[in-house]
């Protein structure tokens, strides 16, 4: 039998040690569960600036919550306003790294990106993430559907097969990204840990119940409770895609016609001007081969074992385990 006190002195040990083994000096903090549970664990072992940035002028929930971690725990704050201008030029190194143009992903990436570059500015060298938090201890609300079988499978194959933006993009910016909950022992952790840890009715939030019942023990009752934004939504991103078509106008509907003469069709217009990028950045969309599946949109091919296209975005028939994004949280 697992007491509860014992699971919480656990984790947070596996968790601390994971982050001293490399000293962040930087933290990519939305304010959300798993970044504030790594800044409220950093703040103890040294200083450790927190770095937020937001779609200026939209409604961002990380303001809110990141300035409160920042001033609860009494960590330096670095929160980057971004306009539209900022964006584009982003996107275009965004889209260069990542070779896609899934208006999703890039939207998360696009803060991702901003925030990592303010760290740069900033002459922070390692910057740690959150990366794993949701996809380890049952973060999205799909995955809080699933049956105790079903989440332990998920989460053994979702281990194996995620990737992260952040150290690519990092790179880039010739930083280094430290990503503590995907440590090995972290891993396993999450992996033996009993269902009802993970997936529990937590004033009325399932997901990740044992981090927000440590932070909870921690003095963030706010952000224990701080229901999963995705992060185009907390950053306020989201407009993006939509603000860019309309910059296109009369354009957006020539690159669609010259996209479906090569073969290409977009699940949503709003990929057209993240399109018309990867199209001046990457070059032409690779087609799969005899003998490979291709995508039913883009017509990239797709890995072996993910319906979801790593080009376009687009989650082709035959849905399965490999269907996920992965985040920063």
């Amino acid at each position: 039998m697992f007491r509860e006190v014992d699971l919480k002195q656990e984790f947070l040990r596996l968790l601390k040690d994971s982050i001293s083994k490399k000293s962040a000096e930087g933290l990519l903090l939305s304010g959300g569960v798993d970044s504030s549970l790594l800044a409220v664990l950093a703040s103890r072992l040294g200083p450790v600036t927190g770095v937020t940035s937001v779609f200026e002028g939209a409604p961002a929930g990380d303001v809110y919550y990141s300035s409160l971690v920042a001033k609860r725990l009494g960590i330096r704050h670095v929160l980057r306003k971004y306009d539209l201008q900022d964006a584009v030029l982003a996107i275009k190194e965004v889209v260069k790294i990542t070779r896609s143009f899934d208006h999703v992903a890039l939207r998360n990436d696009v803060s991702i990106y901003l925030s990592l570059k303010a760290c740069a500015e900033e002459g922070i060298s390692y910057v740690m993430t959150g990366d794993g938090g949701d996809e380890l201890f049952a973060g999205y609300e799909y995955m809080t559907k699933m049956s105790e079988g079903e989440l332990s499978a998920y989460i053994d194959f979702i281990s194996e097969n995620w990737t992260f933006s952040a150290p690519r993009l990092g790179r880039s910016l010739g930083l280094e990204v430290v990503q503590p909950y995907l440590s090995e022992k972290i891993i396993n952790f999450a992996k033996r840990l009993p269902y009802p840890w993970k997936v529990r009715r937590y004033d009325g939030i399932h997901g990740k119940w044992i981090l927000r019942s440590v932070l909870e023990d921690l003095g963030l009752p706010e952000i224990a409770r701080r229901r999963k934004e995705p992060i185009e939504s907390g950053s306020g991103s989201f407009l993006l895609s939509k603000l860019l078509l309309e910059r296109l106008g009369e354009e957006a509907r020539e690159l669609k016609a010259k996209a479906m003469e090569e073969g290409i069709r977009f699940w949503s217009d709003e990929q057209l001007y993240f399109y018309k990028v990867f199209r001046e950045t990457v070059g032409k969309v690779p087609k799969a081969k005899e003998g490979e599946r291709g995508c039913e949109c883009c017509g990239a091919p797709l890995n072996s074992r993910r319906n979801h296209c790593a080009i376009c975005g687009f989650l082709n028939e035959g849905q399965g385990a490999g269907d996920f994004y992965g985040g920063c949280g």
